[in-house]
């Protein structure tokens, strides 16, 4: 059942959300803390909500910057205040969907895309101590590990992308390193433990159904000293604030969305200490940027198609680093 709140945002009542039909997956504890579901809250919902559709009719699957978008429910978990679905896709449902994907940020720039990767590759490549391999989980066209390659003397380069479509071109950016693209998500059995110096999660993290299992697993596979870094969406950020149920992160591919607090407790849990917590910048087009802002509320069609000057951006995302604890 679908209500108003105070300001007109779609929300779902408790009543509503206790079944799961269409085979979709009920999760039970917040993926951060493990605080029990059941003692979340709603926070956002859609209209319709996605969990009362077939997945046949999620149309949209990438995030768009639009007025009207379908996505899983969300509840703030009272210890951490991180934002979850209790209702999502299931580990097949999910392969089947990011194999199908177009490139990721396609219609921005690539210019614009590479200063935001190169900024985030500089930033963890500062902390990096251990020799080893480099593991990117999600590299997407290899941006970041490009920059790396450039900069620093990995032994090995392990790329983790399901998507196939971007496999060409991350191998040609790649070319002469010691490299290794695989289909998989997780680090598989290949990738020796305790071999990798460094390990990144751009945009990761927040796709992940179980991501303390997942950081577990990288855990294993990271050196004596080594670090993981992760960019994310940060829920408490002043846009998601004033953007509310329209805030484009409230997207089908999220499972949960992050703070600073909730990212925290999670590394903690992991057998993670961070050392560097602090807002990640984009790099936008103007143009891009103002019909952007225009298709979130609506008004899409108002701006011409145009570009201009590449500016940098602080929409409230989060870059963490991290180190294995005990070294």
């Amino acid at each position: 059942m679908l209500t108003q709140d105070a300001s007109g945002d779609a929300v779902l009542t408790e009543a509503a959300a206790g079944a799961v039909p269409f085979g979709y997956l009920r999760r039970t504890h917040c993926p951060c803390c493990g605080t029990p579901s059941e003692r979340s809250r709603l926070a956002f919902a859609s209209a319709p909500p996605a969990e009362e559709l077939p997945i046949d009719r999620h149309s949209d699957f990438a995030a768009g910057y639009t007025s009207e978008r379908v996505f899983f429910s969300y509840f703030t978990c009272p210890e951490c205040q991180a934002r979850h679905c209790k209702t999502f896709y299931t580990e097949e449902q999910l392969l089947c969907l990011y194999q199908e994907q177009v490139e990721n940020m396609g219609q921005v720039p690539l210019p614009a895309r590479q200063r935001a990767q190169n900024d985030y590759a500089a930033r963890m490549l500062k902390h990096v101590r251990a020799p080893g391999a480099f593991l990117e989980i999600g590299p997407d066209i290899g941006l970041f590990a490009e920059y790396c390659a450039g900069r620093h003397s990995f032994d090995h380069y392990w790329m983790l992308e399901p998507n196939r479509v971007v496999h060409e071109e991350l191998r040609t950016r790649l070319s002469g390193q010691p490299l290794t693209i695989k289909e998989d998500m997780w680090p598989t059995d290949d990738i020796a433990a305790g071999s990798v110096a460094a390990t990144a999660l751009i945009h990761v993290l927040d796709h992940l159904l179980d991501p303390l299992a997942f950081l577990q697993s990288l855990h294993a596979k990271l050196a004596p000293g080594g670090v993981i870094m992760t960019v994310t969406h940060n829920s408490q950020s002043a846009l998601a604030r004033l953007l509310g149920r329209r805030w484009p992160p409230h997207a089908l591919q999220h499972p949960q969305l992050y703070n600073p607090s909730s990212i925290t407790r999670l590394y903690r849990r992991a057998g993670f200490e961070i050392e560097e917590i602090a807002p990640a910048m984009n790099h936008f087009p103007i143009g891009h940027l103002a019909r952007a802002a225009f298709a979130i509320i609506g008004m899409g069609k108002v701006l011409p198609e145009f570009m201009g000057p590449i500016i940098p951006i602080s929409l409230g995302n989060i870059a963490v680093v991290a180190r294995k604890s005990g070294n």
